[in-house]
């Protein structure tokens, strides 16, 4: 494997306390590399549903795929964890993003050739899906051994901001390159952007992975170990309830309902749906970046605005009728989700020993992606019967009495969990 100086040898970069994870070398090296492919995920993101409806012209069609995805990463990602808790992170890596730049360019030559139908984007989707289930609980344990573990909360914070500020300019540039050059270039385009992040892998330096003393246990074992560390500490389950809360009754709101809500309730147009969404993104952003920004003695107020913020900007959004307002409350509600999940993440990634780190996050990653395409389905079911809006301020009410008394009851209320957490971390710094 190539391997490269250590970066503690190479000279830093000079930047403001809240930005110093940028001056470790390996962190940084990743980070472009993601933040490259982030842009051309976004792109074929947007070409996919163009292509889906082209193929079969129906709302259908787009949640059939979604599923297509959901599921495959679903089963996998827990054993995506104890893989990574096992063997090399930075190859599981590379062998993923291999994996999803040769699907993109797949899909890209069918297009190309206007040979594809829809049940080949689905079983490519399926096949993504298993790809990121891997992918995710690798990257997400990877990233925080490139850097001390009190920048732990800034990777968090600039991987989140990667993620939404990727959100704004994926698409915009999707929207270019498909009328100049058409829908398989951004297919094309996505696949040559994995190459950043496998380059990117390559040169950082090599990390060995842990091997546990005993005898070698079985998956099912490892998954198990995993599951008992997690509910042994009352804080990790706080954290993954108050992430199911948001999953459920809020971000369907937004990630889901969003071009019902405008078009239906707003009596709007694409243009206000494309404003609704760019300031979501704006929102976004600014609450991953809060995790940057806001001091850590800050947490507890940061997780108390979002329980409060979140509810209220939902049911802004279920009694007015003004798009402007409706714009200005979904970027409330956007910044509040970002903000409370961002810090919940780096809160759990910081109080995890390396060892369970792929395990704890791909629980994480279980609880966010399994619960919203159900929650998804059942908001829309309800909508058709009572009106978006009054499921709209039903879910904004359930959460917030939900989230208030998980945060005021459980575990001795948030800030114990915090103080554990903390503890936790200063635990695992002192080993």
């Amino acid at each position: 494997m190539a391997t490269t100086t250590s970066p503690r040898a190479l000279p830093r970069l000079r930047l403001p306390d809240s930005m110093s994870v940028l001056g470790e070398r390996d962190f940084r090296v990743v980070w472009t590399g993601q933040a490259v492919s982030m842009v051309g995920t976004w792109m074929q993101m947007v070409a996919q549903g163009l292509v889906v409806l082209a193929l079969w012209n129906s709302a259908f069609a787009l949640g059939i795929v979604n599923f297509a995805n959901a599921v495959p990463m679903l089963v996998v990602m827990l054993f995506g964890g104890v893989l990574a808790d096992r063997g090399d992170k930075r190859m599981i890596l590379i062998v993923t993003q291999a994996a999803m730049a040769a699907l993109a360019a797949a899909v890209g030559a069918l297009v190309l050739f206007d040979v594809a139908e829809i049940w080949m984007i689905i079983i490519a989707t399926a096949l993504l899906g298993v790809a990121a289930g891997y992918d995710m609980p690798a990257y997400q344990a990877f990233m925080p051994e490139l850097v001390p573990p009190d920048k732990i909360s800034q990777v968090v914070g600039l991987n989140s901001s990667t993620f939404h500020g990727s959100r704004m300019i994926g698409p915009a540039l999707a929207g270019v390159v498909i009328a100049a050059y058409g829908l398989s270039t951004t297919y094309f385009l996505n696949a040559a952007s994995f190459v950043a992040v496998i380059l990117s892998l390559v040169v950082v330096r090599y990390r060995p992975a842990p091997h546990p003393p005993g005898p070698p246990r079985s998956t099912i074992g490892d998954l198990k170990e995993g599951i008992a560390y997690t509910r042994a500490r009352p804080y990790m389950r706080m954290f993954l309830l108050l992430v199911a809360l948001n999953t459920t009754f809020l971000f369907p709101m937004m990630a889901i309902l969003s071009p019902f809500y405008v078009k239906n309730v707003l009596h709007e147009g694409s243009a206000v749906l494309g404003a609704f969404w760019a300031a979501s993104g704006v929102g976004s952003l600014l609450g991953a970046l809060a995790l940057v920004w806001w001091p850590t003695q800050a947490r507890p107020a940061r997780m108390w605005f979002g329980a409060l913020a979140g509810p209220l900007g939902v049911g802004v959004m279920a009694a007015t009728r003004d798009p402007a307002v409706a714009v200005a409350a979904g970027t409330l509600v956007s910044l509040s989700f970002s903000s409370q999940l961002g810090l919940v993440q780096s809160m759990m990634q910081e109080s995890t020993p390396r060892e369970f780190r792929g395990r704890v996050m791909s629980l994480n990653g279980v609880v966010f992606n399994g619960t919203m395409p159900i929650a998804g389905i059942g908001a829309s079911a309800l909508a058709v019967g009572l009106g978006l809006p009054v499921v709209m301020a039903a879910a904004a009410a359930v959460y917030l009495i939900l989230a208030l008394a998980v945060m005021r009851f459980m575990g001795g209320g948030v800030s114990h969990a915090i103080d554990d957490a903390r503890k936790e971390y200063a635990a695992i710094t002192a080993a």
